[in-house]
């Protein structure tokens, strides 16, 4: 193996202990399920954190026959800090179509009912996870459903918990995964051994072409 391949095998092997060291901050991680709740309702979460980037994910559950895109609508709306970062129906249970009407910061769902369009009673959950940023202090997620307003003709309104509900589970906001003390030692130590490395092969570089 010439000097070049060695110097490039040991950044991928220092890179490498150094991510095995890392450890993420856990500010939120409430793996219950909240009480059942009805339509026109919400769920606020609280945590401290410093600003930055982290993961937001939660399992989104329905019970009965939460409707999707249909005449009965009922919409999932989720808030950080009071703004609107998603907004979209799902069929748990109550028949109709998928549908997002707002999602700026690209979260990743999964309905994994099984349901289909179909109306099935049976429930179903949501499977959520992506990128938030958080404000240094306390933040808020605020989780909430709601049925459409009764219109007639095109919306039936709200229906009670006996036909439908909904609640969270297995909420976990994480920050993003931060080196050890001792990782960042060995990283170190690495790298100023990778410099004297690259210092040599350019001396040899040098004597080649003399």
């Amino acid at each position: 193996m010439t000097l070049r391949l060695k110097l490039a095998a040991s950044i991928a092997a220092v890179a490498t202990l150094v991510c095995a060291g890392a450890q993420a901050a856990v500010y939120y991680d409430a793996p219950a399920a909240i009480p059942e709740q009805a339509d026109n309702t919400d769920y606020t979460v609280s945590f401290n954190a410093p600003a930055g980037n982290a993961t937001l994910s939660f399992v989104l559950d329905g019970y009965a026959s939460l409707d999707g895109q249909n005449w009965y609508e009922d919409d999932f709306t989720l808030k950080l800090n009071g703004a609107d970062i998603f907004r979209g129906t799902f069929n748990l249970g109550g028949g109709g179509p998928d549908a997002v009407y707002f999602n700026p910061l690209g979260l990743s769902f999964a309905n994994v009912s099984g349901n289909g369009t179909d109306v099935t009673f049976r429930g179903g959950h949501v499977n959520f996870s992506g990128p938030i940023t958080l404000a240094a202090g306390a933040n808020t997620i605020t989780f909430a459903y709601a049925a459409l307003p009764y219109n007639d003709g095109q919306n039936y309104g709200w229906q009670d918990m006996g036909d439908e509900g909904w609640g969270v589970e297995q909420v976990r906001v994480e920050g993003l995964a931060v080196p050890e003390p001792a990782s960042w030692a060995l990283m170190i130590v690495g790298f100023a051994s990778l410099g004297a490395m690259l210092r040599r092969t350019r001396r040899l570089d040098a004597l080649v072409k003399a």
